[in-house]
């Protein structure tokens, strides 16, 4: 199972382990890490958006990348304190600092406070993918024509991408988050967030905002018997919209990874009430072999978003094939064949090959 059975987790735990440990008494100092991947690939669609026809076919480089700064000190009495700050390598929103937030670990857990994911996103597990990927992910959609409009659905942190959803798509608002320390395999997470605001310490108008008092639980099981890997996860996250009566978003998931000898089937399942255009269900499965620096998987992903302003619902179904070879520490090539099928409830609709290749690099 190898990495995967990390799931949403992977990044926050790689982070952490960046982490300089100075001698007690001493400042804090931080060291660098973080991810560079790039993208060369080829995509064919047949749409009816924008110019239509085969308007949107053609080569493109894709990119994704962060650099992490990450602390931590140790004090007397064992409790550690640390940084986390997560910069962007690529952006179009403004948003250059994705996440930033402390943490405290000791004995009885840990908590992180600022801005960070939930812990029912943090918690989850879902398909295996040594590819591009098909869950949660800005590169591969990026390959397939999405003008037109949905009637305001989105990809992002939404059940028409991805299973890794949170409540109105906010991803990565102020928030409280525990962690209990895994014992018998079992770990339990809890977050409170106050309202959906990210990177702003103005105090909310309840009647402006999304929502308020918004809480997440999460929980994962991760174990080994004879051979066998086993992670299981589950979530339920809810807030109040005093906005209107009977509009509480909330959302629940829950996802499995099996490992045996090298192969990992996996999979998960995401559902959204009362968020708007993206009140959906998504689900994942896939399965992926990996010996000595080779692997191979194949991953479908199926998402749906209920309409608002148009009869019919969003759906997007998405199929990719990949392989990948690690030519060393930190550094992996991969190659990847992926089909595509959106079709939005305001009439745009799209087909989509694409054939990928990219290097991922970690430092």
């Amino acid at each position: 199972m190898k990495s995967y059975v990390l799931g949403a987790t992977a990044l926050s735990t790689a982070a952490a382990g960046l982490a300089l440990a100075a001698p007690a008494h001493a400042q804090i100092q931080l060291g660098l890490g973080g991810y560079m991947q790039q993208y060369f690939g080829y995509a064919n669609s047949d749409t009816n958006v924008g110019s239509g026809s085969d308007a949107f076919n053609g080569f493109d480089v894709k990119s994704n990348s962060e650099v992490w700064f990450v602390g931590s000190t140790t004090l007397d009495n064992g409790l550690k304190f640390g940084v986390n700050i997560q910069l962007e390598g690529n952006t179009n929103t403004g948003d250059q600092i994705d996440e930033s937030f402390l943490f405290v670990e000791g004995s009885f857990g840990r908590f992180n406070i600022g801005s960070e994911n939930s812990a029912g996103y943090l918690m989850t597990f879902a398909a295996p993918d040594v590819g591009v990927g098909v869950n949660s992910t800005s590169v591969i959609t990026g390959f397939i024509p999405q003008s037109g409009g949905f009637a305001g659905a989105g990809f992002f942190r939404a059940p028409l991408g991805s299973t890794y959803v949170e409540l109105d798509r906010n991803n990565d608002s102020t928030k409280i988050t525990y962690f209990t320390p895994r014992f018998s395999g079992f770990q339990f997470g809890a977050s409170y967030l106050p309202d959906p605001q990210q990177d702003s310490n103005a105090q909310v108008d309840e009647a402006t905002v999304s929502y308020r008092n918004g809480f997440s639980l999460g929980g994962n099981y991760v174990n080994s018997f004879d051979g066998f890997d086993v992670a299981v996860s589950g979530r339920y996250d809810w807030a109040d919209d005093q906005s209107a009566a009977g509009t509480d978003p909330s959302l629940y998931s829950f996802g499995a990874n099996l490992g045996y000898a090298g192969f990992t089937l996996g999979g998960s399942y995401a559902h959204t009430d009362d968020m708007g255009a993206n009140t959906g269900r998504s689900f994942d499965i896939g399965a992926s072999y990996e010996t000595g620096p080779w692997g191979v998987s194949f991953t479908y992903f199926n998402g749906q978003a209920e309409a608002t302003a148009a009869p019919g619902d969003s759906e997007y179904k998405a199929y990719e094939g990949a392989a990948s070879y690690a030519l060393g520490p930190g550094v992996t090539v991969i190659g990847s064949v992926s089909y595509q099928d959106l079709s939005a409830d305001t009439g745009s609709e799209s087909q989509t090959w694409a054939v990928i290749s990219g290097l991922k690099l970690k430092f």
